[in-house]
C-alpha cells in the first residue's frame, strides 16, 4: 500500500481513543517522534484529528517516522510505472527536506501536504517557483526550467505520445521561458512567473498535478 492509499485508508477506517497524542499511536517500531499536535496545528491548516489520521497513514509506509530519499523515490515511482521518476522525485524530496538532513520527517511532509491541499494560489505558486529555482537564487533561468521539464517528461515515459526527445523538451521549455520573461532580461522573477501562470499558462497547472499525486 503506497502513501496515498495509506492516508485514504486511515481517513476512512481508523478510530482513536478520546484525545490521543501522536506518541500514543505506536506501531511497534523504534521511531522518530514528531513535535506536539499543538505545534503541528499551528504550522499547518489541519485539525487535531486530521493530523492524527494522516500520521497513521504516514507510519504505515514509513514506520520509523521519517522518509529516506530512496523510499520517497520508490513511493513516488508507483504513480509512474512506465517512466523514470528518479530525478523528479529527488527534486521534490530536496524541496521537502528543509533541514537538509537527508530525510523527510512527518512535520516536513505535513507542512507540504497542507500547503498543496489548502494553501493559497500564491503559496502554491511560490512553492513551484522554488522547485524550478534549483540554486535558490530567487529567479529562474532557462537552464533550470529545462532541467525540471526534462525530469517531468522522463517521469511520464511511455505516457507521452508521441515520445518526447531532449531537443523537443528544450525547445518547448525555452518557448515558455521567453513568454514568462516579460522584460527580456534573461531571468524570470516570481512576479513574472506568477503573472504568466495566473493569466496565461495551463502548463504549470499540469505540474501541480504531478506533484500533488503523492499528497492527495
Amino acid at each position: 500500500m503506497n502513501a496515498l492509499s495509506s492516508i485514504k485508508h486511515a481517513l476512512t477506517n481508523l478510530t482513536f481513543n478520546k484525545n490521543p497524542d501522536l506518541e500514543d499511536i505506536d506501531l511497534g517500531v523504534a521511531r522518530y517522534v514528531p513535535v506536539s499536535l499543538e505545534v503541528l496545528m499551528k504550522s499547518t491548516k489541519f485539525s487535531r484529528k486530521e493530523i492524527q489520521l494522516i500520521y497513521c497513514g504516514f507510519k504505515q509506509d514509513c514506520p520509523t517516522g521519517v522518509v529516506s530519499a530512496d523510499k520517497f523515490r520508490e513511493l513516488y515511482s508507483q504513480f509512474f510505472p512506465l517512466g523514470d521518476a528518479t530525478v523528479f522525485a529527488r527534486q521534490i524530496f530536496q524541496m521537502m527536506d528543509q533541514d537538509m538532513d537527508g530525510s523527510v520527517s512527518f512535520e516536513e511532509f505535513l507542512v507540504v501536504m497542507s500547503m498543496l491541499s489548502r494553501g493559497s494560489i500564491d503559496e502554491k505558486l511560490q512553492w513551484v517557483f522554488n522547485l524550478y529555482d534549483l540554486n535558490g537564487e530567487g529567479f529562474l533561468t532557462v537552464d533550470s526550467m529545462i532541467e525540471i521539464g526534462a525530469s517531468i517528461y522522463e517521469m511520464l515515459g511511455k505516457y507521452t505520445d508521441p515520445p518526447v526527445h531532449e531537443a523537443t523538451v528544450r525547445e518547448h521549455v525555452t518557448r515558455i521561458f521567453i513568454k514568462m520573461d516579460s522584460n527580456a532580461d534573461g531571468i524570470v522573477t516570481f512576479s513574472e512567473f506568477k503573472e504568466f501562470c495566473v493569466n496565461v499558462s495551463f502548463y504549470i497547472y499540469r505540474l501541480f498535478i504531478w506533484v500533488e499525486l503523492f499528497f492527495h
